[in-house]
């Protein structure tokens, strides 16, 4: 498109928004907004969902090296379907535990960055051992 036509899609559309703009705030009433200011979270619960969104990001780094030992040893049980499941599965579980506490690691890190996001779900997977005893949110 010509640089011309640009000037002609933002000129329609700033035309076609002056009419909203223009509308009467009759349409808008105050007692709505103090409803949903009540609704809203207190700074209490506020900090509570920072604090444990933080110590979720702290329990996922400081348990991230235990995963591919722990997979490595406790494979799963469809890995016993491999040939030479004796063997194998291990192998597959390693694999699988190093690939896990790289993503372990990694959304640790940003749930403890991000803590104070708190619209977001965690991101860290479900820790192995949880020694805050801290709920972990669900998708």
């Amino acid at each position: 498109m010509r640089p011309v036509a640009w000037w002609l899609v933002l000129l329609l559309t700033l035309t076609l928004a002056v009419p909203v703009a223009a509308q009467d705030d009759d349409d808008w009433d105050d007692d709505d907004w103090d409803e949903e200011e009540d609704e809203s979270a207190s700074w209490g619960e506020y900090w509570g969902e920072v604090g444990n969104r933080a110590l979720m990001g702290v329990t996922s780094l400081a348990t991230f090296p235990g995963d591919p030992p722990m997979e490595a040893v406790f494979p799963q049980k469809e890995w016993d379907e491999l040939p030479l499941a004796f063997v194998s599965k291990r192998v597959v579980g390693l694999g699988q535990g190093v690939l896990l506490s790289t993503y372990r690691a990694g959304m640790g890190t940003l749930d403890l960055v991000l803590a104070p996001v708190t619209p977001m779900k965690m991101l860290s997977p479900e820790p192995r051992w949880n020694p805050f005893d801290l709920e972990h949110d669900e998708y």
